[in-house]
């Protein structure tokens, strides 16, 4: 079955409620209407009613059936900064957030930090940069991790190695230069999101220009610390390093250059880059030059589930987002 086949069949079997605060974005909507329909998520539109309904007459979209928030709804408002307030949770305090609900994305993540909705979708309108803010204000981060970061399949057509032909690889969308406590935060949310996603065991390589010492300087310290680190932090979690791509992904290889035992290399399914140069350059080459299907980003490293997507999305990858969304919520509601 096909990575995103597997994701929408559990999407339906365990249906989440996904707050969408860009309701009158086209997009947005239509992805959303279908969503709905097709049962792969019950959809919570966050926004001013009068236009969300103005933009769905305008583009043609039947919206019937789907909740609106109300964003504009002052005393509802003021409910759920007054218990946002008590959650022993919060990161923001009652009046700071309560000010920040000024905008729709901010009242869908407190209601999402009250339990109200699942999980927070957005994207379309907003820059990574407003998602990340938001979520870090109102959700905050997950025990341990220090930073969020960003992660994206690769369902690659060519590739037969033992470990499948699904690759999920850090993206470098938030920390241009992480530290190994940062890298080693992006290791294991990697290994959580793989394993919430794929249904089976992570195996975690974190990447640098050397395999286990054959290069040295400030840039393999960094790595071999954070795989310090994230192995002391979750030792349940298979992370090893440093490695080379070729001895992370190819078990041929792994013999020759890892001259001692590993449960990953050669058999990895998710690559952490050590930096964001390696991140953007390593992933679009995999998306432009590999015969592959990609899905993310998948934003992680929160306390709650929170998605972003791409501006220049397409309906269809928005779709396949929001179903993503729909699965990393029924795991983190375990």
């Amino acid at each position: 079955m096909a990575f995103i086949d597997s994701i929408y069949e559990k999407a339906k079997q365990n249906k989440k409620r996904i707050a969408v605060p860009e309701c009158t974005n086209e997009t947005m909507l239509r992805a959303s209407v279908r969503a709905q329909k097709e049962g792969i998520a019950e959809i919570v539109f966050v926004g001013v009613p009068e236009e969300v309904n103005n933009a769905a007459n305008a583009y043609g979209i039947d919206i019937t059936g789907i909740r609106i928030v109300d964003s504009s709804d002052e005393s509802f408002k003021t409910d759920l900064a007054e218990r946002y307030g008590e959650l022993p949770q919060k990161v923001l305090g009652k009046k700071t957030v309560a000010r920040r609900m000024a905008e729709p994305m901010y009242v869908a993540m407190v209601m999402e930090a009250l339990g109200e909705v699942d999980c927070t979708f957005a994207g379309l309108d907003a820059t990574t940069f407003d998602v990340v803010a938001a979520a870090s204000g109102v959700i905050g981060l997950a025990e341990g991790c220090v930073t969020a970061s960003c992660l994206f399949i690769a369902e690659v057509f060519s590739f037969d190695g033992e470990q499948g032909n699904c690759i999920a690889m850090s993206d470098g969308g938030i920390t241009v230069e992480p530290t190994s406590e940062q890298l080693a935060g992006i290791a294991i949310s990697c290994c959580e999101s793989f394993q919430a996603l794929m249904g089976r065991e992570a195996r975690c390589a974190m990447l640098s220009f050397s395999t286990l010492g054959s290069g040295t300087g400030p840039a393999v310290d960094r790595v071999t610390e954070a795989v310090r680190i994230a192995n002391e932090k979750r030792p349940e979690f298979l992370i090893d390093g440093e490695f080379q791509a070729d001895a992370a992904l190819v078990k041929r290889v792994a013999e020759k250059k890892v001259k001692r035992p590993s449960e990953v290399a050669g058999r990895a399914n998710v690559l952490v880059f050590p930096e964001i140069s390696a991140c953007n350059i390593g992933s679009k080459l995999v998306q432009i030059l590999a015969d592959c299907n990609t899905y993310g980003p998948i934003l992680q490293g929160f306390r709650l589930p929170v998605c972003d997507c791409s501006r220049g999305d397409t309906e269809q990858r928005v779709f396949d987002n929001i179903a993503t969304s729909s699965v990393l919520a029924a795991y983190y509601s375990k």
